[in-house]
């Protein structure tokens, strides 16, 4: 358990004064002491009394909690791990976009999709580099759409370059101040006739 740096700060002028008490009672005790020897004395006790306080109410605390970030880093890696494991492998196109449209990540069914190797190829550029000026115009607006009022939506569209209807989802992803900074999306390929609404799904 923390405690407020006041109520520390508090606590290490409490045992300073208990300190310098406990000396000026020593020193009624004992004859007069030489200014070297009353240093030391002073210097002594004050870490003798210091020591365990600051280690106790400072110290142990910060190690508990540098530990528990640490395990808190490990467990947030190994989601990530899962996570990105569980996208990479999946057999729909997943995508992240800004406001601009312009790629942020892509994964491996997407990249391949596209014919792209290297996360390099894609990153910035625009979805209109890869797709129609038709099929832009759509995407475009429901990006658009997803900025503007912060809802996920779902179409159907045709992809040109497959041949293939696609289910696309489009999500958004906020910020801390929980406004939209990107659209992730995720793209299931439903074959070579419209279904969606045959599904119940539109």
């Amino acid at each position: 358990m923390f405690i407020r740096p006041i109520e520390l700060l508090i606590i290490i002028t409490a045992s300073i004064f208990a300190c310098g008490a406990l000396i000026e009672l020593i020193l009624s005790i004992f004859p007069p002491l030489s200014l070297q020897l009353f240093a030391l004395l002073d210097a002594v006790l004050l870490t003798i009394v210091l020591f365990p306080v600051i280690y106790y109410l400072a110290f142990e605390p910060l190690k508990s909690y540098i530990e528990e970030l640490k395990r808190s880093e490990e467990t947030l890696q190994e989601s990530e791990a899962r996570f990105r494991s569980l996208v990479e492998t999946t057999d729909d196109s997943i995508y992240l976009v800004n406001g601009r449209c312009e790629y942020l990540f892509m994964n491996a069914k997407h990249r391949s999709r596209l014919f792209i190797l290297f996360d390099e190829e894609y990153m910035g550029r625009a979805y209109g580099d890869f797709h129609s000026q038709e099929e832009t115009n759509v995407f475009s607006e429901k990006v658009n759409r997803v900025f503007e009022t912060g809802e996920s939506l779902r179409h159907e569209h045709r992809s040109q370059r497959d041949d293939h209807y696609f289910l696309r989802t489009l999500s958004p992803v906020k910020g801390l101040n929980k406004e939209v900074v990107a659209v992730s999306v995720v793209s299931k390929d439903i074959g070579k006739l419209p279904r969606a609404k045959e599904w119940g799904i539109l």
